[in-house]
């Protein structure tokens, strides 16, 4: 049965309106389920993180394999992901990448269009070839937590991030070495006072403060200088807060504690993070000289080319280049790996006979351009 409603063309506008309000703060309740990223000592708030990843969708088309990045993440079981191939770009120095600056361990993860997955730092921090990748931990501040929730049971205190820079257990623990005695003592006594200099705490009116110095700021261009901290303390040796030791005005803010949600104890595991059920094209490879690539990534390229052909198969044919009259190659990005000794950059590609359908890997290097003979990749047969 249908029923007809007729509404004048000021009440329509005004039922619009509301749609698109009610709409609107879905979406931002939606992305406010996160504040952040926690990779290692490295703060990455989540706009942050989207706006590297609208600027690096930009370089997904064309592809342009000669450059480091974007590169092909090669565990795609970080993010349970086996159907469609997912890209790294470095968060910091995003913006030069081009010009060789050192990346660090921090990487932005996209689809093959550029929409943002997450956020993940190399454990390895570029000190081997091969990265190993760890997700980083979401993090929430205070007013992005749910209020109906039992902050104890539902949440779990991660640290302090300040700026970009992140401060976790390293602070409870130097509080509890610098406080340790004073509980004892009588804060008039003559004990207590050299005890405070002993631990260069100073005395203030209402509570204690000692300095905190930090490993890296991410705050500055130059991450190797050390961040300086006020950590300040009640005489009870309970943390009241953290604020950056600089003179500015106005004042730099204090930290802000953060937390992350506790798992639910009922979730369902992901099939594909658990590593008995992998699929066993996990373990096939290609070989391409010093870079290898997994059947499931080959598989996921091969659906997006023949994707892309059926919706704007000028722009497949644009990118091909046809080596003869039986191979036609399409370029695709590799895997990250950290340049060492005689280590050569080259291209990749997937062959394709005249009938478009798949016929191997082949790869050249990257200083010979792309009318050069490329080679032929070693693998299983598809």
């Amino acid at each position: 049965m249908w029923i007809s409603v007729y509404l004048s063309t000021a009440k329509l506008r005004h039922l619009l309106a509301i749609l698109f309000t009610a709409t609107t703060l879905l979406n931002v309740s939606l992305q406010s389920d996160v504040s952040g990223y926690i990779c290692g000592d490295l703060a990455v708030w989540h706009d942050e993180a989207i706006e590297v990843a609208r600027l690096a969708s930009k370089l997904l088309t064309p592809m342009n394999p000669r450059y480091v990045f974007p590169a092909l993440l090669e565990d795609t079981k970080l993010f349970g992901i086996e159907k469609k191939n997912l890209f790294l770009v470095p968060f910091r120095n995003f913006r030069l990448i081009r010009h060789g600056m050192r990346y660090g361990p921090d990487r932005i993860v996209i689809d093959e269009y550029g929409n943002f997955e997450g956020v993940v730092f190399d454990l390895n921090n570029r000190a081997s070839v091969v990265p190993a990748y760890e997700k980083c931990k979401t993090f929430l501040t205070f007013d992005d937590l749910r209020p109906n929730l039992d902050m104890e049971n539902n949440y779990k205190a991660l640290g302090h991030v300040c700026g970009s820079n992140f401060l976790g257990g390293e602070i409870e623990t130097e509080l509890k070495s610098k406080c340790s005695g004073l509980e004892n003592l009588s804060p008039n006594s003559e004990d207590y006072f050299q005890l405070l200099d002993q631990n260069c705490i100073t005395r203030l009116n209402k509570h204690l403060r000692y300095k905190h110095i930090g490993k890296r700021n991410y705050n500055v261009g130059h991450t190797n200088s050390s961040p300086v901290y006020h950590v300040e303390f009640t005489f009870k040796c309970i943390l009241i807060r953290i604020k950056p030791a600089v003179r500015a005005a106005p004042p730099k803010p204090a930290c802000l504690e953060v937390w992350t949600p506790k798992p639910s104890l009922d979730i369902s595991i992901n099939p594909l993070l658990n590593p008995q059920n992998q699929n066993q094209e996990s373990g096939q490879m290609y070989h391409c000289n010093q870079v290898t690539f997994t059947m499931i990534a080959i598989k996921n390229y091969l659906k997006h080319f023949y994707s892309l052909q059926e919706k704007s198969p000028t722009s497949i044919e644009d990118a091909l280049i046809y080596q003869n009259e039986d191979l036609m190659l399409w370029l695709i990005l590799s895997p990250e790996r950290n340049a060492k000794g005689n280590f050569v950059r080259n291209m990749y590609a997937i062959g394709f006979d005249n009938d478009k359908i798949f016929s191997g890997l082949y790869y050249a290097s990257s200083k010979g351009g792309e009318r050069q003979s490329f080679m032929p990749c070693t693998g299983p047969e598809i």
